[in-house]
């Protein structure tokens, strides 16, 4: 908003030329998203305290978790709030992927509103039936899918070039590729196109990534923290990937709007971060489904439209261990009625195994720290 109405002012007033600047955007994104959810939550924990809108905690989860009974939930409806105002306020608002991010978002988070409610409502865990979260999640795969597949040609791979003249070195965008292409981590000329494929392809990437995170929300400001890693670690690859010089200099697919959606990954940095501010042990609020689903399911989205899709298994290591924990669970039990961890997802495995709550989070913060560090490092081991 603020770019369509005064960077077109920059011969008036030179300043306002300041707007075309993706990091000066992106840094306004970060302090208005992070202040409007300081500003708002106490309110709204207030007045669901008052109400009795809390968190109904699953029976047969650990007995430590019996004291966060009733704290208030569904704070996930703030980080998205002010996540679209900042972004409404700072992003170039034509950009077709941040528009598909924004209905991406506000799609993912009615459905989990509506479990969250329902769980809050019948006083049981179990809320919005499964099937109908997955068919949200599908819904948005194949529209980015189909998006990517029909109509998207921002994807290009370029190369530098010595220009004698200037004596500088130059960019060169030498091939236009489909947005259907996988991109192999730790290469710089192994690439494949799924072609059709890449519609499924993008159902698995969106609704894998909403649910990981959903099964990560189980401790006090780890799914959040986490999620505040990777989102510094995808801003950094959606700018570089935006950047034709930077891109063609590391050998990644050049994407001519990529940049914008930086400004989108700041938003949701300065919401989370100030989230985690009321979330962080001992939380006085859960985001809940409202939350978990879309955050996540955006997390996969922008993978997608950067092309780093499988770069983000390793960025998002620790919630693919999360829910690859369950899924080992529900296979062992079933096919050997035995379970290979004490509890599942991964978290609880832990706090069961004797580790305090805050432990287990640090300590996955930690090797998901470790982990971006590794995602990144691979743009320079090509």
């Amino acid at each position: 908003m603020l770019y369509e109405y005064l960077y077109p002012l920059r011969d008036q007033l030179f300043i306002f030329n300041i707007f075309r600047y993706i990091t000066f955007r992106s840094a306004g994104a970060v302090a208005t998203a992070f202040t409007l959810i300081i500003i708002i939550t106490p309110y709204f924990i207030k007045y669901l305290r008052r109400i009795s809108f809390g968190q109904v905690i699953r029976l047969d989860g650990p007995q430590t978790h019996k004291v966060k009974e009733g704290t208030p939930t569904m704070g996930g409806i703030f980080i998205i709030f002010s996540i679209l105002v900042s972004v409404l306020v700072w992003g170039k608002l034509d950009n077709t992927k941040i528009q598909l991010l924004m209905f991406s978002l506000i799609f993912l988070a009615l459905f989990g509103f509506l479990d969250d409610y329902l769980k809050i409502k019948y006083k049981n865990s179990k809320g919005l039936s499964g099937r109908y979260k997955i068919l949200a999640q599908v819904i948005v795969g194949i529209i980015i899918g189909i998006f990517l597949y029909s109509f998207d040609n921002s994807t290009y791979l370029m190369s530098l070039q010595f220009n004698a003249g200037k004596g500088i070195l130059e960019t060169v965008r030498s091939a236009q590729i489909s947005s259907t292409n996988i991109f192999i981590p730790f290469t710089s000329s192994i690439y494949f196109d799924l072609k059709l494929l890449y519609i499924p392809f993008s159902i698995f990437v969106v609704t894998s990534m909403s649910n990981a995170v959903n099964l990560t929300d189980g401790l006090d400001g780890l799914a959040i923290g986490l999620l505040i890693i990777i989102s510094i670690a995808l801003a950094l690859l959606s700018y570089i990937s935006g950047h034709s010089f930077i891109a063609s200099y590391l050998k990644i697919p050049f994407i001519i709007d990529a940049g914008e959606i930086t400004v989108f990954i700041s938003a949701l940095i300065g919401a989370s971060l100030g989230f985690l501010w009321y979330n962080a042990h001992p939380a006085e609020i859960f985001m809940g489904d409202v939350g978990s689903l879309s955050l996540g399911g955006v997390l996969g989205i922008i993978a997608l439209f950067i092309k780093h899709e499988l770069l983000l298994v390793i960025i998002g290591g620790v919630y693919v261990a999360e829910a690859a924990s369950v899924v080992i669970q529900v296979i062992s039990f079933k096919l050997f009625k035995r379970r290979v961890f004490k509890m599942s997802p991964l978290h609880h495995h832990f706090e069961k195994s004797g580790w305090h709550e805050t432990q287990v989070v640090f300590r996955f913060y930690i090797i998901g720290i470790i982990m971006a560090i590794i995602g990144i490092a691979t743009l320079k081991i090509r």
